[in-house]
């Protein structure tokens, strides 16, 4: 394979400890998601997010929680907090860089130099261009953009990826009497998303990993169903099998709703996908 190294529009997240939650204000926008299957690997190993995830912004720049960057690099972070004005410093063997909430400066071993893109508080964290760390810091960053792998290269070398990500085979499904090509959305347990009737299907039903909701004049009521075309780290690679005992307002004509066991800034990231859906039996 022959790989390039290439400079990308790389964001860092950094995180906020959780119990300065309650400081963040009100008026903090929540980010739009693009994309979140990137994963980030420093040299030979990915790093590991154990809560908040990459995510590609409205602007096409990938945003990474920083704790576990900066671990990963071996490099120190500090953070002071005014108000709701929030400041990041991140310190190398040899730099120094501190930025603050807002500002469209930032300094380097203490001088001063001007940005483009202010750090910012997004959903409790404050949100930083990457691109600021890899010039700043020297490090060469290399995209794989097969497996969708953003690699920062310390040591200045090229590095296979870390991760593959699986081939969806051709799915063969047996014994469907109808198939629908349909839009896919998702929903989670969150009440106001249920009419009120959080963790139930319309049946009754807990809703789990494997629940739609349906318009059951398309789709009918109890129908056991292969769903494949999605793309979501969150479900089955390649298509899963579900069943349709659930309903929506905004459910109708060729449209599922796909229940997400996680939370609603997480679920919003499906966006909206069309898929197959194979309506089981004969």
């Amino acid at each position: 394979m022959n790989f390039r190294f290439k400079n990308m529009l790389l964001a860092c997240v950094f995180a906020v400890p959780s119990v300065l939650t309650a400081s963040i204000p009100a008026h903090a926008q929540e980010p739009v998601r693009l994309a979140d299957d990137v994963k980030v690997q420093v040299n030979k190993k990915l790093v590991a997010f154990p809560d908040a995830q990459p995510f590609v912004d409205e602007n096409h720049k990938l945003q990474v929680p920083a704790r576990a960057v900066t671990d990963k690099l071996g490099y120190k972070l500090q953070w002071e907090q005014d108000g709701s004005r929030f400041t990041i410093t991140i310190q190398s063997s040899d730099k120094t860089v501190s930025l603050s909430t807002g500002d469209r400066s930032m300094t380097v071993n203490g001088k001063p130099t001007q940005i483009t893109d202010p750090a910012k508080f997004v959903d409790g964290r404050v949100y930083v261009p990457f691109r600021l760390i890899s010039d700043t810091f020297g490090i060469k960053t290399q995209w794989d953009k097969i497996n969708r792998i953003a690699i920062l290269s310390t040591d200045g070398q090229y590095h296979a990826p870390a991760w593959y990500r699986p081939v969806n085979k051709v799915s063969k499904v047996p014994n469907y009497s109808k198939v629908i090509v349909a839009k896919a959305t998702a929903y989670t347990a969150s009440a106001d998303e249920n009419g009120g009737y959080a963790g139930l299907d319309y049946m009754g039903n807990p809703l789990r990993l494997g629940t739609i909701a349906v318009d059951p004049s398309v789709i009918p009521l109890g129908s056991k169903v292969y769903v494949e075309g999605y793309t979501y780290d969150g479900l089955p690679a390649g298509g899963m099998y579900a069943t349709a005992t659930d309903t929506g307002g905004a459910v109708k004509g060729n449209r599922i709703d796909i229940f997400l066991p996680e939370s609603k800034n997480k679920a919003r990231m499906f966006g909206i996908q069309q898929v197959k859906v194979y309506i089981l039996g004969s």
